[in-house]
């Protein structure tokens, strides 16, 4: 369903007096990957790390500086105006947060109803039962469609997102960390709901996250993203049960465990300090100024991506002999 080959996203940094160009923040910096039809893709890493500016690099919310993308097996990169347009049928985007996302002086019906005006030319009374019918798959009553949004609670919202999203029923879905807003109890109801509809419209999910347990319990795949680079990919079970990379590790060690007895007597690894500035990140492996496990080799060349297993790929110069915790 999709594909990008070495994409680059860099944005300058300016200052001076003229306000030339200084350097480069290297938001996305050579990342290649696909998505199957069908899958969720899960995309993990700290702030900072490159996963959202990928997403949206990737709907043509924002240019590549290089690199190129593909979707539904064509070309995607350049296009523009009127074939751009078409394009929005086909792919939406679900932002991470549901008070922004949405106008506030517009009412659900306008909101969420928006699609249908741009690219099928209905009439009210078709735009209102084209919503109504999309609030109620989404846990929403038809009556909403009048309301401000306000008048909801953030989970409510983010259902509107998701109606908006889906209105003119595409293929692909970026999910840009659609729960992290939202209270524990009120995520997991969002997910299950995402879950459904996937399966109702075989829908294709690229979901961007940092919260390990979501991605181990929404994601078929999952790839792993530090300081623009992406650092491991493999199937959840695979990832979860035989982590190659030692970021992937200490990401891990993040989840919180139910049982203490357990939580106490388990392995961890604790990613020390900040991740780096993307305007100049380190030699060698990116990831090397944190790694635990880091020589000489880490400091002066960058590791290149090795499969560990079928489906199973890393790129860390050591990945034999670590130890997962």
């Amino acid at each position: 369903m999709l594909e990008v080959q070495d994409l680059r996203k860099y944005f300058p940094v300016r200052g001076g007096v003229f306000m030339r160009v200084v350097g480069w923040i290297r938001a996305v910096d050579g990342v290649s990957l696909s998505v199957r039809r069908g899958e969720t893709f899960g995309l993990v890493g700290e702030s900072g790390s490159g996963k959202t500016t990928l997403g949206r690099v990737v709907m043509k919310l924002i240019e590549p500086t290089s690199g190129r993308i593909f979707f539904d097996g064509k070309e995607i990169t350049s296009l523009k105006g009127k074939e751009l347009l078409q394009l929005r049928r086909e792919m939406q985007i679900v932002f991470q947060d549901p008070y922004k996302a949405l106008h506030p002086k517009k009412r659900v019906k306008d909101i969420v109803g928006e699609p249908l005006l741009i690219h099928e030319k209905l009439n009210d009374t078709e735009v209102r039962d084209r919503v109504s019918e999309m609030l109620k798959l989404v846990g929403l009553n038809p009556e909403h469609v009048d309301r401000y949004p306000h008048e909801f609670s953030g989970g409510q919202r983010q259902r509107i997102v998701i109606a908006r999203a889906l209105i003119l029923r595409p293929k692909f879905l970026v999910l840009d960390e659609p729960t992290s807003a939202l209270d524990v109890s009120v995520q997991a109801k969002v997910l299950n709901l995402l879950s459904d509809l996937k399966d109702k419209f075989g829908l294709t999910y690229l979901l961007i996250t940092h919260n390990m347990a979501v991605v181990n319990h929404f994601s078929d795949r999952v790839g792993v993203m530090y300081l623009g680079k992406l650092v491991e990919v493999a199937p959840t079970e695979e990832l979860f049960g035989n982590p190659a990379h030692p970021y992937t590790m200490g990401l891990m060690s993040s989840i919180p465990i139910p049982d203490p007895k357990l939580a106490k007597s388990r392995r961890k690894i604790v990613l020390i300090g900040e991740i780096p500035s993307p305007v100049n990140p380190p030699v060698g492996c990116r990831f090397h100024t944190r790694c635990p496990y880091a020589k000489d080799i880490c400091r002066k060349e960058e590791p290149i991506m090795e499969e560990v297993s079928s489906s199973h790929y890393t790129s860390c110069h050591f990945w034999r002999e670590l130890v997962p915790p």
